[in-house]
């Protein structure tokens, strides 16, 4: 079977969730660097992380477009380098949630180590009696609409629906170069 006909499978009709469509994905490809880093499903290339090409130096800004879920939802920017918060805190991982009491729109500035800043999509579920956050679970994936090279769309379906539902919540992430630094 050739690699056209391993990549022309399309999960949505399965059975299987996005993440264990994954799974048998990574073992039709046992070869990283000839695995495709997304599944089809319905047609769309979905994932569950991103990794944008950035440069050197910039600032990020994330703004949540839609949601159309009671489960609370956010994404993860994490990088090999750091993430300066308002207050002067640096961290390599951060985590925001779409939360109407709080501003849609967050910039921070960054630097990178590796030129690339990781995204993917959290969410909270009940477990137990206690909430627990999560990510890269059941159905928890993406697909990713490109606008350039310095902003995407992300349409995110959180883990615990089903079928995936990519319009349960929708973010961009634009990369703004500092000044003089080239774009990627």
């Amino acid at each position: 079977m050739s690699n056209t006909t391993l990549m022309s499978r399309d999960y949505a009709d399965s059975g299987l969730t996005i993440q264990y469509a994954l799974l048998d994905h990574f073992k039709k490809f046992p070869d990283k660097t000839q695995r495709p880093d997304y599944v089809f499903w319905g047609g769309l290339q979905v994932k569950t992380g991103d990794a944008l090409a950035v440069p050197p130096r910039g600032v990020v800004r994330a703004e949540f477009l839609s949601h159309n879920s009671d489960v609370p939802q956010g994404f993860d920017l994490s990088i090999d380098g750091c993430i300066e918060l308002a207050e002067g805190e640096r961290v390599q991982t951060l985590r925001t949630w779409n939360d109407p009491s709080y501003e849609g729109v967050v910039e921070y500035p960054y630097q990178s180590e590796d030129g690339r800043l990781w995204v993917w999509n959290v969410y909270k579920r009940s477990a137990g009696g206690q909430v627990v956050e999560e990510k890269w679970t059941g159905n928890a994936g993406f697909w990713v609409e490109k606008l350039s090279d310095q902003q995407c769309i992300y349409h995110c379906s959180h883990g615990m629906a089903d079928p995936p539902d990519f319009t349960s919540l929708v973010f961009k992430i634009t990369i703004n170069p500092e000044p003089g630094q080239p774009e990627e």
